[in-house]
């Protein structure tokens, strides 16, 4: 079978380690690993699994304007000056040419897919694939900036979003996954600051609002035989210190980012992991967590139970006592081991990397099969 030519658009594949950009790398490796794609990633890092061809692209990173810069149409957040930034080294470098690809993947709005749309040559432009990582808020806005939107490919990594997109767009629902080796169950003996002699409740999240940390600390903070780890950074990160240190005194550590391996780590030493938000595309941390055999306690939502169905333990996270009862419930040991196990089997059944791969792959080549040369004209 045809090996595809496949480019990844991101603006920090190979420079950080958050969600989309371990998916878009973790798809990249299994696809190459399986000798099935050539695969160039316009990165800004050097950071990807090996095979993979980098393609050099700056950017100025969204740290650097999440105070001070004006909010306005299509510059709305911090994330849409980063991709601006993006896309201005992507064109003054030139790298980008389309005839060289069969399929090129991205999941942000609006830059990018803007570019992507009007860029060929000689009326030739590959598949363009849009994944639903960061939301599917581009795909259904019909008002301003967002009613220019469009791809040839749309892969919904939730069944909400399926349902939502399928009778617009040509569309897949192929969930996140996991790599297993990695994120595994076993001994990890712990190292300070985590303490020996209490019950660890893990949270790896994004420190931004919708995530809800600051509501996890007030929930933990009534279960005070717990010590809460943090890992993860972003814009309120001054305010999780400053609400851990105030309710929580003694008994927390904020690990900020952590690569992959010493996240693995962190999440085997834990007792109990939690995760307060309550709508989010997919939440790979779900499945980092149970692949660990670390029992999960989160928001009883669709998304969530579609991923772990019988394998956590679910509450309503905007009532903190609530909550807070459950993370006590989660830690007797009756209840915690064999609820890890069932996230371990469950995640291994249905959400490993090289199987979900393999489905973005049959989805490109049906969706190429349609339109055997992407050529168009106006």
């Amino acid at each position: 079978m045809k090996r595809l030519r496949i480019g990844m658009m991101l603006p920090g594949l190979g420079r950080v380690e958050r969600g989309a950009e371990m998916a878009f790398l973790e798809l990249a490796r299994q696809w190459i690993e399986a000798d099935a794609a050539d695969v160039d990633c316009f990165a800004t890092g050097p950071q990807l699994p090996q095979g993979v061809h980098r393609q050099p692209v700056g950017c100025r990173p969204r740290e650097w304007f999440e105070r001070f810069w004006p909010r306005m149409p299509m510059l709305r957040t911090e994330f849409d000056y980063e991709e601006l930034t993006y896309l201005c080294h992507l064109v003054a470098t030139r790298r980008y040419q389309p005839q060289n690809y069969d399929v090129i993947v991205h999941c942000s709005y609006p830059y990018i897919n803007w570019y992507l749309q009007s860029n060929r040559t000689a009326g030739y432009r590959p598949l363009i694939a849009f994944i639903t990582q960061n939301g599917d808020w581009p795909c259904r806005r019909l008002h301003r900036e967002y009613r220019y939107f469009n791809c040839d490919a749309l892969v919904c990594i939730n069944p909400d979003y399926y349902d939502r997109h399928r009778q617009t767009y040509a569309a897949a629902l192929i969930p996140n996954g996991v790599d297993p080796q990695l994120f595994h169950p076993g001994p990890d003996p712990r190292q300070p600051p985590l303490p020996p002699d209490r019950p660890v409740i893990l949270m790896a999240s994004a420190l931004v609002p919708y995530k809800m940390v600051l509501d996890g600390i007030r929930a933990v903070a009534d279960v005070p035989e717990a010590f809460l780890a943090i890992a993860g950074d972003g814009p309120l990160r001054a305010d999780v210190a400053q609400l851990a240190q105030e309710r929580l005194p003694g008994r927390h550590h904020l690990f900020g980012s952590l690569p992959r391996e010493q996240l693995a780590s962190l999440y085997r030493q834990a007792d109990l992991f939690l995760h307060m938000s309550r709508d989010e595309p997919f939440g790979l941390v779900y499945c980092e967590a149970a692949s660990s055999g670390l029992p999960v306690v989160a928001h009883d939502g669709l998304v969530q139970r579609w991923i772990l169905d019988d394998a956590a333990l679910y509450t309503d996270t905007n009532n903190l006592s609530q909550t807070a009862a459950v993370l006590r419930q989660a830690m007797r040991p009756e209840i915690r081991q064999p609820l890890g196990e069932r996230a371990r089997e469950r995640m291994m059944a249905y959400f490993t990397w090289p199987v979900l791969a393999q489905q973005y792959l049959d989805f490109f080549r049906e969706r190429l099969a349609q339109h055997p040369h992407r050529r168009e004209h106006s």
